[in-house]
């Protein structure tokens, strides 16, 4: 694949600041694209054109101080509304001797089962972090500032200037009690989005069993196939009674599950949908929690999450992509979204990460 719009994968530059910058409109980036209404696309009730998630739970009745992670697992199929909404003009943050302007885009999203029922709601901004200008003391400011004697005309030019190693932030509110601030960056790429087939498949950062929760017993250089029948012992109804505290008895009902190999590896779907269609473009959006962007992201908690089931990290990578159909080029939109719950404790006393995970695809609504 090559590299269509590289610039987009380097750090913002430093401008420098004048009032004609006060008069140019809202520059929304990549994420004007996100404009509109999108539902799942799913024209012929196929098995890969609905949202999935997966979740692990505290079971009824254990608790985080005497027992290990006794977990209940779903796994679902879903319908999604995901509105985005431009916001009207810049975002002007002024820092002193650096400014920004964002690009401001409000989503909210609705999903429900396949029975109507509510699962998720949410809601919050995305910002497309614009080049940051560098904004010195004039004569009008020190004078109506009262910066005398501590600043003087010229004082911030020459830095130090704040680069952000990123290019687009979302902040976004939970019902659970969470509320997030994921930083990143977005490339456009040639073709369609790659994944993974066969053993490759097996890689813990996108599937829904964690090392911490045993790993479904698999050792390195002996992963599971995704992309075949899951192994017998998946199967045995036997294995809770001859090994109940053994690895894949904690993750056999995983693997077993009716949804097979999605609700273990969701992001396939996506692969799965694609697999069919024309891809001409893609824009990539990757963003983390985590240090991938640095100490500015992170979740907050209520003090009932936080006590019971803290979400400690979400990564995110969301495809705007260029689809080629009946000779016309429409846009498709699908998202990966992966969060850590911490809840109990392992058999070995150690922490355990219960990873929750979100995929969809999606088409815009035509008006």
């Amino acid at each position: 694949m090559s590299e269509k719009d590289s610039d987009c994968l380097h750090v913002r530059s430093v401008k420098e600041y004048t009032p004609d910058v006060l008069k140019i409109p809202a520059d929304y980036g990549v994420l004007k694209l996100l404009a509109g209404t999108w539902k799942n696309h799913n024209p012929d009730n196929n098995k890969t054109g609905w949202g999935l998630h997966t979740t692990c739970m505290p079971s009824p009745g254990s608790n985080s101080e005497t027992l290990p992670g006794k977990y209940h697992f779903l796994s679902e199929n879903y319908t999604e509304t995901l509105t985005f909404n431009l916001v009207e003009g810049s975002v002007r943050n002024r820092g002193g001797a650096n400014e920004q302007f964002n690009g401001a885009v409000e989503y909210k999203t609705a999903i429900n089962d396949l029975n109507g029922n509510p699962l998720h709601a949410e809601n919050g901004m995305y910002l497309y972090l614009n080049d940051v200008y560098n904004h010195p003391a004039s004569v009008e400011s020190v004078k109506e500032d009262i910066g005398l004697p501590e600043l003087k005309p010229g004082d911030g030019a020459n830095g130090p200037d704040f680069v952000p190693a990123y290019s687009i932030s979302r902040s976004g509110t939970i019902p659970h009690g969470n509320t997030i601030m994921l930083l990143g960056k977005h490339s456009t790429v040639e073709g369609a989005p790659q994944f993974p087939e066969g053993d490759a498949a097996w890689d813990f950062d996108h599937l829904a069993i964690s090392p911490s929760m045993g790993g479904a017993g698999t050792t390195p250089g002996h992963p599971i196939n995704l992309d075949e029948p899951a192994p017998a012992w998946v199967h045995d109804k036997r294995l809770p009674i001859d090994c109940p505290s053994g690895n894949r008895t904690y993750t056999q009902r995983i693997l077993a599950h009716e949804l097979y190999p999605y609700p273990v590896r969701p992001d396939l779907r996506l692969r799965d949908a694609l697999k069919s269609q024309d891809v001409k473009a893609h824009v990539l959006i990757q963003m983390s929690t985590n240090e991938t962007a640095g100490p500015q992201g992170g979740i907050l908690n209520n003090p009932f999450a936080k006590r019971y089931t803290p979400v400690t990290e979400m990564n995110f990578n969301m495809w705007i992509e260029t689809i080629v159909e009946n000779g016309e080029e429409i846009l498709q939109l699908q998202y990966e979204q992966i969060q850590y719950f911490e809840f109990s404790f392992g058999t070995d006393g150690g922490t355990t990460r219960w990873p929750h995970i979100q995929v969809n695809t999606l088409r815009k609504v035509k008006e």
